[in-house]
């Protein structure tokens, strides 16, 4: 069986910008040995973007926190190429430009509801991924004017 959920990696940026980025990103933008490869930051963050966005949305995510939909893999790479370029000073084609934009407008419908990602592999548990809505409700047991007796306890 196919994962529905999948890892964005170096290879798949390096496929989608004929490699030719990520190699000036890992050796031009990187500014000491200390460093993290700025390609493999840009994953990271692009990742948590788009797994904030499915939750936002009322959707499952995956357990694995490198995971995003498959669905939306094509999307993440167009945005880490967004983010990762402008560290070698270099400006976003209009092609990049549209594909980005096209990308987070698919992830704002995501987190507004209307459109449904996969169901991930291995699903958090509901405790883990959502936040219980707290508070106080009053239910009043008939029509008509508030009395003080219905906030009794409150």
């Amino acid at each position: 069986m196919s994962e529905r959920w999948t890892k964005i990696t170096i290879d798949d940026v390096s496929s989608y910008q004929a490699g030719a980025l990520v190699k000036a990103l890992e050796s031009k933008a990187k500014y000491s040995d200390e460093q993290e490869n700025p390609v493999l930051a840009a994953i990271e963050k692009i990742t948590a973007r788009i797994r904030s966005d499915v939750l936002s949305g009322g959707w499952s995510v995956d357990r694995d926190k490198s995971k995003i939909p498959g669905e939306l893999s094509a999307d993440a790479v167009a945005l880490v190429v967004e983010y990762a370029k402008p560290r070698l000073m270099q400006a976003l084609k209009d092609d990049e430009r549209n594909l980005a934009n096209a990308a987070r407008a698919r992830l704002d419908k995501i987190a507004e509801g209307k459109i449904k990602p996969s169901l991930p592999d291995n699903p958090e548990p509901a405790a883990e991924s959502v936040q219980a809505s707290g508070g106080v409700q009053l239910v009043r047991p008939a029509r008509g004017t508030p009395q003080r007796s219905d906030y009794n306890g409150l």
